[in-house]
């Protein structure tokens, strides 16, 4: 009996402990709860989840940035903004993100211009952009907008046949013009016959593969833009760079003779060994916020001038392989595949792309300026393939000496289609229409005949 006692009360106590620990565990999973922000993405390419650059854009913010989404409670896309939102609001404790009504604040609607349900503010005080859905690319864009310094003012270089940023063209630079103007950028053109007058708030001028020669006082005002610490980026293609030679001399520049030939581009499905396939990029900002190879059709080669003496450093950006040559024979017949001169032509590997920065006394800021040989990579029709839209930011951006800005590449969902073979579409046709059944149909007699010899 005294046995029995000790076991309830044995009993007793195990009960109560149990249920102690019970609510001290429940207690502990609940403020890991509240304090811990653990998830996990098994998506392809991480689509559920904040991209490094993104990341680091938001942990670079150095001020405080309201974003206000404008949504119903009882709207169906609440739930995913406030998922979305919260990702960057981890990321970054200078986010101050809020949830308006619009039936509840039309005032507020009326002030802000809100135009649909979902609209998102994201302002600084000073700067503010809309954005009207919930993709990565579209906030991070505003995101860049508005944090940045100053909005920098890029103006393109017309009148002889240039790329245009508001040309819809193949040619035409437009898609990579909306874009940068999306993160606050301004685009201009500058006519230099018509308008002598560079803009003193002018960031970086951009001479996008001109066709047609210059005025000699043209030329003049260039040479007086870099003079006086302006930021260049000039484009050239082959034997177009004859056009801007004093421009080059002053660089400490020389562009070689013949265009460059890469046979590496068969690597990507490309038959025209006129596509140069940058893979080998020097150790520089540009180049880290370059994520992958990019490629350049019909490119002229480049080389430091040793014998100028210069205040430049130089960086030689984008280097071709080992199996790159100049095609010396301009006049070759274009509808045959090129081939190796060993008489006449020049082997790789080259540079098709250089970076000039210099320090100017009157000034803390550097003096930047890009010489690329070759225009097409940032065209309508070639900005899409490969990383040339990164790499033509990140040239921005680090002309514009934005330099905590470089990294923020766009990253688009994978295509998830599934392609079979012809093999594979016929077995898996037979499996499903004529395997499958017959198995699922033996296993029912087998069982059947089973049962009955029992």
């Amino acid at each position: 009996m005294k046995l029995n006692r000790q076991y309830i009360r044995m009993f007793t106590v195990q009960k109560w402990l149990f249920w102690a620990l019970l609510v001290v565990a429940v207690i502990v999973l609940a403020q890991l709860a509240e304090h811990t922000n653990t998830r996990f993405d098994l998506t392809a390419s991480q689509r559920h989840s904040l991209s490094p650059t993104t990341l680091s854009l938001l942990q670079s913010l150095e001020q405080p940035v309201d974003v206000e989404i404008f949504i119903s409670h009882n709207h169906e896309f609440r739930d995913l903004a406030s998922s979305i939102l919260k990702r960057y609001q981890t990321a970054s404790s200078q986010l101050n993100v809020r949830f308006t009504d619009p039936e509840q604040a039309p005032q507020r609607v009326r002030e802000l211009n809100i135009r649909q349900q979902g609209e998102i503010v994201i302002s600084t005080g000073i700067r503010r952009q809309h954005v009207l859905d919930f993709s990565e690319q579209s906030i991070t864009n505003a995101l860049l907008s508005v944090a940045r310094q100053q909005q920098p003012l890029i103006l393109f270089v017309e009148g002889h046949g240039e790329r245009s940023p508001f040309s819809d063209a193949n040619f035409g630079l437009s898609l990579w013009s909306d874009y940068l103007q999306a993160t606050g950028v301004q685009i201009e053109s500058l006519n230099l016959a018509a308008s002598p007058v560079i803009p003193e708030n002018t960031s970086v001028i951009v001479i996008a593969s001109p066709q047609r020669a210059w005025l000699e006082g043209e030329i003049t005002l260039i040479q007086r833009y870099i003079d006086n610490g302006g930021n260049l980026l000039w484009m050239a293609e082959p034997e177009q760079h004859l056009l801007l030679s004093p421009v080059a001399e002053q660089l400490g520049l020389y562009f070689n003779s013949g265009r460059v030939l890469d046979v590496n581009a068969q690597l990507l499905g490309i038959q025209d060994p006129g596509f140069v396939v940058i893979a080998d990029y020097a150790n520089h900002p540009v180049a880290a916020a370059t994520p992958s190879v990019t490629l350049f059709p019909d490119a002229v080669a480049i080389e430091q001038n040793t014998a100028v003496a210069t205040d430049w450093n130089y960086t030689s950006l984008l280097h071709t392989g080992a199996q790159s040559w100049i095609q010396m024979n301009t006049d070759a017949d274009d509808t045959l595949v090129p081939e190796f001169n060993a008489n006449t032509d020049m082997t790789g590997p080259f540079s098709i792309g250089y970076l000039l920065e210099r320090w100017p006394d009157s000034d803390d800021n550097p003096q930047r300026i890009a010489v690329l040989g070759d225009g097409d990579f940032a065209s309508n029709t070639y900005v899409g393939n490969a990383a040339n839209l990164d790499f033509a930011n990140a040239l921005i951006n680090w002309l514009t000496e934005d330099d905590a800005l470089i990294e923020i590449p766009l990253r688009t969902t994978p295509d998830n289609q599934l392609k079979l073979s012809d093999v594979q579409s016929m077995l898996l046709g037979i499996g499903f229409l004529f395997v499958l059944p017959l198995l699922l149909a033996g296993t029912g007699l087998l069982l059947w005949w089973l049962r009955r010899r029992r």
